[in-house]
């Protein structure tokens, strides 16, 4: 999927405003150069109330619709070709999964996706290196080239992927009228440091959080991990679940989640692979004093019932492109509907 068309679009920045590099777009002029991706829907234009200003006078604010299949977007086509990172402040007027998009002039399309609380300012700082090529676009190269990067885009990806009536089961009621604010969006000349950390798909040590909760479940990042909560009077799949890059499960004999839960259940893992055969293993936790690592093989998982028959029946690591936590034991009569978790990280066992 292409997300905008080379010549056309640039000709029309060009006449819009001045090429001049930036390093920091305050939002406080109409010059800022950010636009509605042509073919989405919504409207840009500059904030002054005092609420949804995080710096200076001015924000800029995205009211857009969000409906089945329809992309919702709003690019910037003056990409700095030195920039080794971006960091900016978003709000957003409900919890939702956005994503920062580099598009390249050869078709390569890049993205990184952040989780946004909602109704509060939260900053996102992202490295050239969390970026992983997107699942619709044909490899070139394999590789993040900034000096080919002609513009770059926020998605609304909830507003994308979660309003179908399948996706409302799982997500709650994704359509209507949404809005977004960003402030202070810059380009970073140095990469945010990063702690290495082997065997790991997530640490949790980014300023942000790149899974995505199902319904009457809160997400928040805090120091030490990923805090999950729910208090609902009836049941329900609450949990969390994160893309995995292709071919980042390789090589390994499961996963390993250091996690500390208020009230005892049973949680489960489930792991999804691009052929859509999904497979699941589960654990007890619960009244842990510190955070405690659960260890999975990926010999304890099954084939889930409704997934039977889609792949080859065999659960490949490398093919995994989705993880995801949920509360098994709140679906069972009498289990907890309301509960606190903390994820301290999610390791990879080899």
């Amino acid at each position: 999927m292409r997300y905008w068309t080379v010549v056309g679009l640039l000709t029309l920045t060009s006449a819009l405003w001045a090429q001049t590099p930036k390093s920091v777009i305050g939002f406080e002029t109409p010059q800022h150069g950010w636009l509605v991706l042509p073919g989405a829907g919504g409207k840009v234009e500059l904030t002054e109330n005092p609420n949804d200003v995080k710096l200076g006078k001015r924000a800029l604010r995205y009211t857009y619709t969000a409906a089945a299949g329809k992309l919702n977007a709003i690019v910037y086509l003056e990409a700095e070709p030195w920039a080794q990172g971006f960091r900016f402040w978003i709000k957003a007027d409900r919890p939702a999964l956005f994503a920062l998009s580099l598009q390249e002039q050869g078709g390569e399309r890049w993205v990184a996706p952040f989780w946004v609380s909602g109704n509060e300012w939260q900053r996102v700082t992202i490295a050239l290196g969390d970026f992983t090529l997107a699942e619709d676009t044909k490899p070139v190269n394999n590789k993040l080239d900034m000096d080919e990067v002609e513009g770059l885009g926020l998605i609304d990806v909830s507003a994308l992927f979660a309003t179908t009536p399948e996706a409302a089961i799982l997500f709650g009621d994704q359509t209507g009228t949404r809005v977004m604010w960003l402030d202070d969006f810059e380009f970073l000349s140095d990469a945010p440091a990063r702690r290495a950390a082997p065997n790991t798909l997530d640490d949790f040590q980014r300023d942000y959080l790149v899974w995505m909760a199902t319904a009457y479940t809160s997400l928040t990042r805090e120091a030490g991990g990923m805090r999950v909560e729910y208090d609902m009077p009836f049941p329900y799949i609450f949990g969390a679940l994160r893309a995995v890059a292709p071919n980042a499960l390789r090589d390994t004999k499961g996963v390993e989640v250091v996690i500390q839960v208020k009230t005892p259940t049973t949680l489960a893992v489930f792991v999804e692979e691009q052929d859509g055969e999904r497979w699941s293993a589960t654990f007890e936790a619960g009244g842990e004093s510190k955070p405690e690592p659960k260890r999975l093989l990926w010999s304890q998982f099954a084939i889930t019932d409704d997934t039977k028959g889609k792949g080859d029946g065999k659960l490949t690591p490398a093919t995994v492109k989705m993880l995801s936590l949920a509360d098994w034991g709140a679906l069972t009569e009498g289990g907890p509907t309301s509960n606190r978790w903390l994820v301290q990280s999610v390791r990879l066992v080899k």
